[in-house]
C-alpha cells in the first residue's frame, strides 16, 4: 500500500512537471527565507549562553534619572562589585570588573620587532575572570594567569599579529609607552556571540599603578562594567531588595534618592539592553520579532501558492479520483495519497532550499554582519525544525486540496463533468499573498526613508569632514598648542579642538546645582578645549563662548543648551550670568548654545552642560580626541600632512583616526540591518507570490483556451484577449492594496513612534508600492496571456 502511494505520487509529479516545478521552487524559496531567519534568530538568542554559569551571571546597571536629565549606565564605580561580594556572601558567589581606561584605544608595542598598534579591545579585569566566564585559555594557567600586576592574556589572532610564529608566553608588550606587560597565556579568539569582544585581557592589579598604587575608591565615577555570579538558590530579587540600603550606606549623600541599581541577566544583554556606555552596540529584540514575522509571512505565501495550484488543477484529476472510488478506494486512502504527495513536494523543496541557503548565506552574512556557517544547520534544534517544516507545511498546505480532491463524485469524474473547486479560496489566497507583499514593500520603503532621515537630517552641528584623532594618554597633552598652531598653517585645515567623545554619539554625565535647584542633579556634560564651537559650527544664541584670554573659564564657567533653559524655566537671555555649584566650586553660566543632537536621534534633545577642560592633565582621562575640521578636496594629502605632524609631536605613537560622520552612522546600525534584511525578504516575497501568479495565470489561460479561440474567431484582438485574462487578477491585486494600506500604516506608525525624531508617513510610498506590485504582477501574467492570445484558434477548435 505505502509503495503504491509513493509510485502514484511521483507519477503525478512527473506528469505535471511545470506545476510541480513551480510548487517546489516557491516552497523552496519560502523555506530558504525561513531557514535564514531561523539561523539568524538562533544566533541572536545564543549570545552569552556558552558559559556554564550563564543562568546565574548578572550585570549591575546604575540609573540616575531626574525628569529630563540623568543617566542610564551599564557601568558602575570601582568599589561596588567587591563590596557587594563582601557584604552579601550568602547571595553573591563572586564578581568581576572590566575596565578600559574609558579610552577609545590603548597602545601596545613589541619592542623587539618595533610593532606598535592602537588597540580598541583591551580590558583589565579581576583575577576572578575565569570564575565567572568560561572563555577558553589555549595556553597558560587559569588559576594564576591574572593574579599578578602587569599580567596580560592575548588571543590567538593577536599572538600572530605581534609575535608571528613565536611562542608569546613570557614575552613583553609595552603598554602606553609606560610599563611592560608580561604575556601569561593565550586565549582562544572571542566567540562572536558574546556581547563584548576582546583581544587582550590584563590583570586589574595593573591598573593600580595609574592611580597612585590603589584602585579608585570613589563611589561617584562609574567606569567599570561589573558582573556578579549569584549562588545557587538565590534570585535577582533577593539581592535587589538589599540595594536601597546598600546605596544609603556606601554612596555619597548627594546621590541618595537619585541612584538606583538593577541586575540584568547576562543572556538578556545583547537583545534588550540599550543603556549608555555599553561595551559595544547591542542588537534589538524587536528585530528578532520583525524577522520572525517576515519569515513566517513568506512561508505562508509559498504555502498559499501550493494550495492555489492544487485546487486549480483539481479538475484534471477528477477521472483519477472517479476510477479509484469506483474500484473501492475509500476517502481516507485518497486523503492519505494527496497528503503524501504534498509532503514529498515539501521534502524536495527542503532539499532545494538547502542549495539556495548555501548560495545566499555569504550575502546574508554580509547584510547582517554575521559569520554564520553552513554547519549551523546540523544543530539538533535546526534539524528538528526542518523536519517539523516538512510535516507542517506538507500537511498544512496539502490538507485542503486533499479533501477537495477526495470529495469528487465518481460518476461526474468519469464523465469529465467534475469542475475544479476552490475558486473563491484561490481568489482569497491571491489577495492575502499580495496584501502581505505590499505591506512588506511599504514597510521596507518607510524603514529605509527613516534610516536616511536619521543619517542625513541636520544634527544642529557640522559633522562633515571632521577628523577625530585618538589622543588620550599621549605626548600631545603637553604639546597641544604647538601641534594645533602647526597644523592650522595649512589652508584646508580650518579649526581644531580637543573633546571628550564623539559629538552626537557619546557624552558623559556630571552633577551640577543651578540657581533654583535644592540639590545637585546629574546632567549630560561634554568637555572640550577652546574653539569647540568654531570647529563644530555651533551657534551661541546668548552670551559668549569660552575665550582663551579669560582664565576663569576653565574653572568657573559653563555654556548650557536651550533644553537646559527650558528645564530651568528660564528665557535664553535670563540664563546668562546665573550661578551654579559644581562640587566645591562655584561659577556662572556664560552662554547659551542652540540645541543640537549631542546624542543619537533615538532620544529627544536633553539638557546639556558644556565645560572647558584646558589643563593638559585632562588628556589622561577627560579629553580623548583631537577634533580637526577640514575643508579639502585632497583628503589623502591632507591626512598625510596631519600624520606627518603627529609623528613629529608624538613619535612612536600610531596615528589612529576616524571621521565623525562615519562614527555617527554606526548609531543606526540596528535600523540599517533591519532595512537591508527587510529589503532582501520583501524582494523574495514578491518573487514567491509572482511564481504562484505565473502558474495560476498559465492554468487559467489553459482552462479558457476554447473561449479565447471563439472570441478571436468572432473578431477579438490580441490586446483585448490579454485584457480579458488580466482584469480578474488586476481586481484581486487592487483589493489586496486596499486591505494592505491601513494595516501597513498602523504597524509602521507604531514602529516610527520608537524614535524621538521620525519622518511622517508619505502616501507616495503606498502608491509606489501598490503600482509597482501591480506592474510586476501584470508583467508576470502577460507572458501567459500573450501566449494564449497568440494561439491559432483553428488549432484549438478543430478537435471540438
Amino acid at each position: 500500500m505505502l509503495k503504491n502511494y509513493f509510485i502514484v505520487a511521483f507519477r503525478s509529479l512527473f506528469r505535471d512537471k511545470f506545476y510541480s516545478a513551480i510548487n517546489i521552487l516557491g516552497l523552496a524559496l519560502g523555506i530558504t527565507c525561513c531557514l535564514l531567519i531561523m539561523i539568524y534568530i538562533s544566533d541572536e538568542i545564543s549570545y552569552d549562553r556558552m558559559h556554564s554559569k550563564a543562568d546565574r551571571i548578572y550585570r549591575i546597571n546604575e540609573f540616575m534619572v531626574d525628569e529630563s536629565a540623568g543617566e542610564r549606565s551599564s557601568s558602575l564605580p570601582f568599589p561596588v562589585g567587591p563590596t557587594l561580594n563582601s557584604e552579601f556572601p550568602s547571595i553573591v558567589e563572586t564578581q568581576v570588573r572590566f575596565f578600559d581606561y574609558q579610552s577609545p584605544s590603548l597602545m601596545l608595542e613589541n619592542k623587539e620587532t618595533n610593532k606598535a598598534f592602537n588597540e580598541t579591545r583591551i580590558f583589565f579585569v579581576d583575577s576572578t575572570f575565569f570564575d565567572v566566564f568560561d572563555f577558553e585559555l589555549v595556553k597558560g594557567d587559569k588559576e594564576t594567569a591574572l593574579d599578578e600586576p602587569n599580567s596580560l592574556l592575548i588571543t590567538e589572532t593577536m599572538a600572530k599579529k605581534y609575535f608571528g610564529n613565536q611562542d608569546p608566553v613570557g614575552k613583553i608588550l609595552r603598554f602606553q609607552a609606560e610599563r611592560d606587560l608580561i604575556v601569561k597565556g593565550i586565549l582562544a579568539d572571542t566567540p562572536l556571540n558574546t556581547h563584548f569582544q576582546f583581544d587582550f585581557i590584563g590583570s586589574m592589579s595593573t591598573v593600580r599603578q595609574s592611580f597612585n598604587g590603589r584602585l579608585p575608591r570613589t563611589w561617584y565615577w562609574n567606569p567599570c562594567w561589573t558582573y556578579l555570579v549569584l549562588k545557587d538558590g538565590s534570585t535577582p530579587a533577593d539581592l535587589e531588595e538589599l540595594f536601597p540600603d546598600f546605596i544609603l550606606k556606601f554612596f555619597p549623600e548627594f546621590l541618595h534618592g537619585d541612584v538606583v541599581m538593577r541586575l540584568q541577566a547576562l543572556t538578556d544583554i545583547h537583545l534588550t539592553s540599550d543603556l549608555e556606555f555599553e561595551i559595544q552596540p547591542n542588537s534589538s529584540e524587536n528585530n528578532v520579532y520583525v524577522f520572525s514575522i517576515i519569515g513566517g509571512l513568506i512561508l505562508f505565501i509559498a504555502c498559499f501558492n501550493y494550495m492555489n495550484l492544487s485546487t486549480a488543477k483539481s479538475a484534471k484529476r477528477s477521472k483519477e479520483v472517479g476510477i479509484r472510488k469506483t474500484l473501492g478506494s475509500k476517502k481516507r486512502y485518497l486523503v492519505t495519497q494527496f497528503l503524501l504527495e504534498s509532503i514529498i513536494i515539501t521534502g524536495i523543496a527542503v532539499l532545494v532550499s538547502l542549495l539556495f541557503f548555501w548560495i545566499i548565506l555569504p550575502s546574508f552574512n554580509a547584510f547582517t554582519e554575521k559569520s554564520i556557517g553552513f554547519a549551523m544547520l546540523i544543530q539538533p534544534q535546526i534539524l528538528l525544525g526542518l523536519l517539523a517544516v516538512v510535516l507542517l507545511i506538507g500537511i498544512g498546505a496539502g490538507i485542503y486540496p486533499a479533501f477537495v480532491l477526495s470529495s469528487f463524485s465518481p460518476i461526474k469524474g468519469l464523465k469529465g463533468e467534475q469542475k475544479g473547486k476552490g475558486g473563491h479560496l484561490r481568489q482569497t489566497l491571491v489577495i492575502l499573498q499580495f496584501s502581505i507583499s505590499i505591506i512588506m514593500i511599504i514597510g521596507t520603503s518607510v524603514a529605509t526613508s527613516q534610516l536616511d532621515f536619521l543619517r542625513q537630517s541636520d544634527t544642529g552641528f557640522d559633522k562633515e569632514q571632521v577628523l577625530y584623532v585618538s589622543a588620550l594618554r599621549t605626548p600631545i597633552a603637553q604639546k597641544y598648542e604647538a601641534f594645533k598652531n602647526e597644523i592650522l598653517r595649512r589652508n584646508d585645515i580650518k579649526h581644531m579642538t580637543a573633546v571628550v567623545d564623539a559629538l552626537g554619539a557619546r557624552h558623559q554625565g556630571d552633577n551640577f546645582r543651578f540657581e533654583g535647584m535644592e540639590r545637585s542633579t546629574l546632567f549630560s556634560v561634554f568637555w572640550s578645549k577652546h574653539d569647540f564651537f568654531k570647529t563644530f559650527g555651533l551657534d551661541i544664541v546668548q552670551g559668549r563662548p569660552f575665550k582663551e584670554n579669560i582664565l576663569s573659564d576653565d574653572t568657573a564657567a559653563v555654556v548650557i543648551n536651550q533644553a537646559m533653559c527650558k528645564r530651568m524655566k528660564w528665557r535664553d537671555d535670563e540664563a546668562v550670568g546665573k550661578p551654579f555649584e559644581y562640587g566645591r566650586r562655584n561659577g556662572k553660566i556664560i552662554g547659551v548654545v542652540e540645541d543640537f543632537n549631542f546624542a543619537s536621534k533615538h532620544r529627544n534633545i536633553e539638557p546639556l552642560v558644556l565645560q572647558l577642560r584646558n589643563d593638559p592633565r585632562n588628556f589622561n582621562l577627560l579629553i580623548k580626541y583631537l577634533a580637526i575640521k577640514l575643508d579639502t578636496e585632497n583628503m589623502k594629502e591632507t591626512l598625510a600632512f596631519i600624520e606627518d605632524k603627529w609623528n613629529h609631536f608624538a613619535p612612536g605613537r600610531p596615528f589612529d583616526y576616524f571621521f565623525l560622520e562615519d562614527e555617527l552612522n554606526t548609531l543606526y546600525k540596528d535600523e540599517d540591518k533591519l532595512s537591508k534584511v527587510a529589503s532582501l525578504f520583501s524582494g523574495l516575497a514578491i518573487v514567491v507570490a509572482c511564481l504562484g501568479l505565473f502558474a495560476l495565470a498559465s492554468f487559467t489561460a489553459e482552462q479558457r483556451k476554447k473561449e479565447i479561440a471563439v472570441r478571436k474567431v468572432l473578431g477579438s484582438t490580441i490586446p483585448q484577449v490579454i485584457l480579458l485574462l488580466s482584469k480578474d487578477f488586476t481586481k484581486l491585486i487592487t483589493i489586496a492594496f486596499v486591505i494592505a494600506c491601513p494595516l501597513a500604516y498602523l504597524s509602521i506608525d507604531s514602529w516610527l513612534n520608537n524614535f524621538a525624531f521620525r519622518i511622517g508617513i508619505n502616501p507616495l510610498a503606498f502608491i509606489i508600492a501598490g503600482f509597482g506590485t501591480l506592474v510586476i504582477a501584470l508583467i508576470t501574467i502577460s507572458f501567459q496571456s500573450l501566449k494564449a492570445a497568440s494561439a491559432n484558434p483553428s488549432t484549438v477548435l478543430k478537435y471540438e
